[in-house]
């Protein structure tokens, strides 16, 4: 066995470089340990002076209008469609201009774009077959909306007085909905092939007239709502 000898001629052995060895290879572990978190942290620390750099000195960006409009409750993005201000203007325009549109009301509303179609207008008195006089209303209300990309429903409302003895619809719910299917039929003949939406309402609305007077109140609940949404109908989405 190597080793050394003291003064006094005993000798030293050598099994203490073994311990010593171990230790600085610990010693040299632990310190590569060190090294590496220290690296992840000046990593980590870089990317933390970047976020705040770029909180609190802004580049200057040109915003823009999106396309998408907001999501909805299922988080699915439904494009825009035609803008509700412009497109209340033009119908204004066309209905004060022709006079087969007399009585007609375009009201623009936070959500939506509503044009209300008194039933004196199309319809005979409990039909819900369009006249033969209000048959070129519905056309030309269809040619002027055939370009349109918003989603569109028909809504059917009445008055709350029971239907008449003998008509072929049971009830106000029936006679609503079936003068709005009337007038989505009619529009599709006119060319409008995108997907429409139809409801019948029949008088739940009646209270909404309150503030009307009377007369006209009664004329008004028995009437087809043209209502325009902002976003896109379905065949429209890309």
């Amino acid at each position: 066995m190597i080793g050394t000898r003291r003064e006094d001629g005993s000798s030293i052995g050598t099994a203490w470089m073994v311990t010593f060895s171990d230790l600085v290879v610990l010693m040299l572990a632990f310190f590569v340990l060190l090294f590496s978190m220290s690296a992840f942290k000046l990593e980590a620390f870089e990317r933390l002076t970047q976020s705040l750099s770029a909180t609190f000195s802004p580049s200057t960006t040109i915003a823009r209008e999106p396309e998408a409009g907001e999501p909805g409750v299922l988080g699915i993005m439904r494009p825009r469609g035609q803008s509700l201000g412009y497109l209340a203007g033009v119908l204004d325009s066309v209905f004060d201009r022709d006079e087969r549109f007399a009585g007609t009301l375009v009201q623009r509303l936070d959500d939506r774009l509503v044009v209300l179609l008194p039933a004196d207008l199309l319809f005979e008195p409990g039909g819900a077959a369009i006249a033969a006089e209000a048959r070129p209303v519905v056309t030309e209300l269809g040619s002027l909306l055939a370009n349109l990309r918003n989603r569109i429903a028909l809504s059917g409302h009445a008055d709350p007085r029971p239907v008449a003895p003998g008509n072929p619809y049971p009830d106000n719910w029936a006679l609503s909905l079936a003068r709005a299917a009337a007038v989505a039929n009619g529009l599709r003949r006119a060319g409008f092939a995108r997907p429409l939406e139809v409801w019948g309402h029949a008088d739940t609305r009646f209270a909404a007239l309150d503030s009307v007077p009377e007369a006209e109140r009664t004329r008004l609940a028995r009437r087809v709502d043209l209502v325009i949404l902002p976003d896109r109908a379905e065949d429209e989405l890309p």
